[in-house]
Order: structure tokens, then C-alpha cells, then sequence
């Protein structure tokens, strides 16, 4: 498989690209999305709450890395972060990879693996890669607002009490029944 250092850029225009080539979650239908969105939140709250310091910057970064190292199963590369890599960022990315990525979560490797004959990865992968970047807008909107934990402050006054307080990473998966 290739390897491919990230560098500022590839890490920057990496939403465009992604929201290009798979749409965005339409306005007024983000109630199909809950279940993903909510997990995927849900997880980086958490990670938040056990460590403060994390904030909607390095929350963007590790939404970057998520549609990159999605970008590198669909493609067949894989990307090193090293550049960019910082204790903060690299668990919020695993919470996020957690709550639907089959090769970093073997619960949901498990789960897709026995609902699908093959698995197409585009397809797959399409509805988090939606969720991403709409909680990657969210982030900007809430840190612009609230400043750097705006975005962690926002969701922990929306749903903070319905996210568990534990370290358990959650995850969601829509299977074909549940698709539009």
C-alpha cells in the first residue's frame, strides 16, 4: 500500500474534496443522520470531558483525519499524519474512528462484515463521511461563537446528559434496511 506524508494542504482541502465527490447532509434532513452524528459526538465529548484541554481546533484537525484515513481505505493509500499528530488530536480522531470505522473497531467490523455479502467501501463509508463533515461545520460555527470549547460546550448543553460518563467509545452503523 502507498504511503502518503499529509501536509497542510492535503489536510486543509480535504472537506472540499470529500463534500465534492460524496454530498453533504441536506438541509432538514439531519434526522436521518441522528444515530451516526450523535455517536460520533457523543464520543468526542467524552474524550473532551476526560481532558479539558482538547478544543474545537485540535477537534478539526482529527475530523480531517478522519475523511483522510476514509479517503485512504477507499483509495488504497494510507496517510501519515506524523506532521500533524498530537495527543489531543489523535484520540479524538480514535473517537471518532470508533464509532464506525470497521478497521479500527472490531464491533462494527463484526456487525458489517456479517450484514454485507461484499463491502463496497465508497458506499459504506458515504453516511459518516457526511456526518464528518457536518459536525466540521458545526465546530467552526460553535468555536467562532463560543471561542476555542465552544464546540464541546455546545454539545454538553444539547445532549451532555444523555452521554454516558464512561470511557466507552460508541458506535452506530445504518444498515441497508434503515437507508433511505
Amino acid at each position: 500500500m502507498k504511503k502518503i506524508m499529509v501536509d497542510t494542504y492535503k489536510l486543509d482541502r480535504v472537506s472540499t474534496r470529500m463534500a465534492k465527490d460524496f454530498g453533504t447532509i441536506p438541509k432538514g434532513h439531519e434526522e436521518y443522520y441522528a444515530y451516526p452524528l450523535s455517536v460520533m459526538e457523543g464520543n468526542m465529548l467524552k474524550l473532551h470531558r476526560q481532558e479539558s484541554n482538547r478544543s474545537g481546533r485540535q477537534a478539526l484537525t482529527a475530523i480531517r483525519m478522519a475523511l483522510l484515513t476514509v479517503n485512504g481505505y477507499i483509495k488504497q493509500v494510507e496517510y501519515d499524519f506524523s506532521s500533524h499528530a498530537t495527543s489531543e488530536n489523535q484520540a479524538l480522531l480514535h473517537g471518532l474512528l470508533m464509532g464506525f470505522d470497521p478497521f479500527t473497531n472490531e464491533q462494527v467490523h463484526e456487525v458489517v462484515m456479517k450484514e454485507t455479502n461484499s463491502f463496497d467501501t465508497k458506499k459504506y463509508f458515504m453516511i459518516p463521511i457526511k456526518c464528518l463533515l457536518r459536525i466540521e461545520k458545526s465546530i467552526k460555527h460553535w468555536t467562532k461563537h463560543l471561542g476555542p470549547t465552544g464546540y464541546f460546550t455546545f454539545i454538553e448543553n444539547q445532549m451532555g446528559q444523555l452521554i454516558e460518563q464512561d470511557d466507552v467509545m460508541n458506535f452506530a452503523i445504518l444498515t441497508e434496511k434503515e437507508k433511505l
